[in-house]
């Protein structure tokens, strides 16, 4: 597993971030990142599932409020049987979000649901604007250039697009 971490801030990129246990160490040690409002991207795969795992561990290391946002792919942007199109309806997502609030409700953290519809992309970045998130953590697929060219990636949008800090979690 990979943790790619995307900052706008040069302070952070001295710092070469190999695991998520290193970026724990170095937010411990450091205390120069303090995280208030995680924002995670679910879309029902193991890769965001893994990436809400992490999001768990930021959010306890400084107590920070999370949110988690599932977007219902429109049927106009996504084909169904695409791989990105993991959420294929708003009772799929509103399971899911169920099940990460019993996640949640057990490490004693403070959940904020989002359920939206429109460009994955698009929306994480809009919510992360909205929320004014401290931190975004996506899945990335690890999809090759080919595929990123003719579907899209969704954390490359994001990374691409907001202005916040990204952490990518790749398998």
């Amino acid at each position: 597993m990979k943790i790619i971490f995307h900052s706008r801030y040069s302070c952070y990129s001295r710092f070469k971030i190999r695991s998520s246990e290193d970026y724990l160490s170095y937010q411990h040690e450091s205390k120069i990142i303090m995280f208030t409002r995680i924002l995670v991207a679910l879309d029902g795969s193991e890769i965001s599932r893994l990436a809400f795992t992490r999001a768990i561990e930021f959010a306890k290391e400084d107590s920070a409020e999370l949110h988690a946002v599932v977007v219902v792919n429109s049927p106009h942007i996504w084909k169904d049987d695409s791989p990105a199109n993991q959420t294929k309806s708003e009772a799929d997502a509103k399971t899911l979000l169920d099940e990460i609030e019993a996640r949640t409700k057990e490490a004693n953290l403070k959940f904020v649901p989002h359920l939206v519809s429109g460009h994955p992309g698009d929306r994480i970045v809009s919510i992360a604007d909205e929320i004014d998130a401290d931190l975004i953590v996506i899945g990335s697929l690890g999809k090759s250039h080919l595929d990123r060219l003719l579907l899209g990636s969704v954390s490359s949008y994001v990374t691409q697009y907001s202005k916040r800090n990204i952490i990518v979690i790749r398998n």
